[in-house]
C-alpha cells in the first residue's frame, strides 16, 4: 500500500514537472512578442517625447501616443499570432500564464486611455510607476508559475524601476523606463527566442 502511494506521488510530481516544462517551452515560443512590445514601448516613448523634451508621456497634443500604440500593437500581436498558427494553450499552467498576460494587457489599455482623457497626461512619474509595477506583477507571476528564474528576475527589475520612478526628475524617469524596457522586453525576448531556436535544433537532430 505504501509503495503504491509513493508511486502515485512520484507520478503526480512528474506530471507537474512536465506541465511546467511544457509551459516554459510555450512561453519561449512567444519570445518575439516581448521584442515586439519592447519596440512598441520605444515607439510610444519617441512619439510622446517628440517636441516635449524628456517627457515619456507628452502633452495635450501627444497624449494619444501610448493608447494608440498599445492598441495597435495588441492588434498586430493577435494578427501575427493567428498567422503563425499558434493554437490555444494546451495545459492548465499555460492557460494560467496566458490569463495573467491578457488581463494585464487589458488593464493597461484601459489605464492608458483613462489617464489620457482624465486630465493626467503630464503626470509622468505616476505613469511610469504604475506601468512598471504592473509589468513587475505580470512577469513575476508568470516566472513563479513556470519556475523560470530569468522571468522572475525581469519582474524584479520592473519592481525596482517602479520604485525608482518615484525619485529624480523627468530625465531620470525616462532613463529608468528605457533601461527596463531594454532589459525585460528586448533582451529577455531575444533570450527566449534563442532558447526556442536551440530546442528546435536539438529536436531536428534527434529526429534526423
Amino acid at each position: 500500500m505504501e509503495n503504491q502511494e509513493n508511486t502515485e506521488l512520484t507520478e503526480r510530481l512528474e506530471l507537474i514537472e512536465s506541465m511546467i516544462a511544457e509551459g516554459r517551452r510555450s512561453s519561449e515560443s512567444w519570445g518575439w512578442v516581448f521584442v515586439l512590445w519592447g519596440v512598441a514601448y520605444y515607439v510610444a516613448i519617441a512619439w510622446a517625447t517628440w517636441g516635449q523634451g524628456l517627457s515619456v508621456w507628452g502633452d495635450g497634443r501627444h497624449w494619444p501616443a501610448w493608447p494608440v500604440t498599445m492598441l495597435g500593437t495588441a492588434a498586430l500581436t493577435l494578427f501575427i499570432g493567428m498567422r503563425g498558427g499558434h493554437r490555444g494553450p494546451a495545459t492548465t499552467l499555460v492557460r494560467a500564464v496566458v490569463a495573467v498576460w491578457v488581463c494585464s494587457g487589458i488593464s493597461m489599455c484601459f489605464l492608458f486611455v483613462a489617464m489620457s482623457v482624465g486630465g493626467r497626461p503630464a503626470d509622468q512619474h505616476l505613469f511610469v510607476e504604475v506601468l512598471a509595477a504592473m509589468m513587475g506583477v505580470t512577469n513575476g507571476a508568470s516566472g513563479w508559475i513556470l519556475k523560470w528564474k530569468m522571468q522572475v528576475a525581469c519582474g524584479a527589475v520592473w519592481w525596482i524601476a517602479s520604485a525608482a520612478a518615484c525619485f529624480g526628475g523627468d530625465s531620470q524617469v525616462a532613463a529608468v523606463l528605457v533601461a527596463a524596457v531594454f532589459l525585460c522586453q528586448i533582451l529577455f525576448g531575444v533570450y527566449a527566442m534563442l532558447l526556442e531556436a536551440k530546442r528546435r535544433k536539438l529536436g531536428a537532430v534527434a529526429h534526423a
